[in-house]
């Protein structure tokens, strides 16, 4: 997939659409995007955060237009209210980042319910939405790309995790099928599922209660820059599923082999919180 840089005699440029484009890994990929000459339109809940993103970004390329839009992506309806926003601008999306997440830590009975239905609102009816309505439109011009940021937490079942594992499983597989799918019949669209390890450097950990878990000090934690970096190649690449980090694909694929009930204690070990 190309891009046509901004100028003089340029007709048009693609756009990428990313949510949870205030941090993290939405923010370090808005970077790359912006470097990459595309247009942008950043989504996330506070609009303070959203416009200092603009404001760093828009130093990259300063034709380049950047649309900022604050919307809870844990509403019912908050997906139609993005796909409203590009609509009544004829925005054409050329790439959907659905980078926006949270996690939930503990024991599922003394989790707040509240916050895990949000969870999966967000990280499953939200995105299915946001990947249906968009996908029409790339399929009507049978170009375009999405990427779906899942987790390694969705390869195996997550004890003290469940909840959020579940839905990043949800990610992958929804993800997985429907890049087979669109391969199947030859459409020039893909898909390509993020699954990183531990994101030392975002404010997950402390959102999910986290801080004290062996997870984000392991060897095996990634840094934001890291996980976009390689996003980015692996959208290029066309790949289905990418693992972020020197080596984790391959170690990933050898993990696999062993019997779940062997992986539940690898990843509760990992999960554990080590000694305050």
């Amino acid at each position: 997939m190309t891009n046509r840089k901004s100028g003089p005699e340029t007709l048009f440029c693609k756009t990428t659409l990313i949510t949870g484009a205030a941090g993290g890994i939405g923010k370090e990929l808005a970077k790359i995007f912006a470097r990459e000459g595309y247009d942008l339109i950043l989504v996330d809940r506070t609009r303070e955060e959203l416009e200092q993103v603009r404001d760093i970004l828009q130093g990259f390329n300063l034709n380049m237009r950047i649309f900022i839009l604050e919307q809870d992506l844990t509403e019912h309806d908050a997906a139609g209210k993005v796909y409203e926003f590009t609509r009544t601008r004829s925005l054409q999306v050329s790439v959907l980042v659905n980078c926006a997440g949270f996690g939930t830590y503990g024991f599922v009975n003394e989790i707040d319910n509240s916050k895990e239905l949000e969870m999966l609102q967000l990280h499953v009816m939200t995105l299915y939405r946001l990947n249906r309505l968009y996908l029409k439109e790339m399929l009507d011009h049978d170009d375009g790309r999405i990427i779906n940021v899942s987790s390694i937490s969705a390869f195996q079942p997550n004890p003290y995790f469940a909840t959020y594992g579940a839905s990043k499983s949800f990610i992958l597989q929804f993800s997985r099928a429907l890049n087979y799918e669109l391969k199947e019949k030859k459409k020039n669209v893909r898909v390509l599922t993020v699954c990183p390890t531990a994101v030392k450097d975002t404010g997950f950990k402390l959102t999910a209660g986290m801080e004290y878990t062996r997870a984000f000090s392991s060897w095996m934690a990634v840094s934001a820059k890291d996980v976009a970096r390689d996003t980015y190649k692996a959208m290029l690449a066309g790949k289905d599923v990418v693992i972020p980090g020197r080596g984790f694909g391959l170690l990933r694929s050898l993990v696999c082999r062993l019997p779940t009930s062997w992986l539940m204690r690898i990843s509760c070990s990992q999960l554990k919180e080590v000694h305050r």
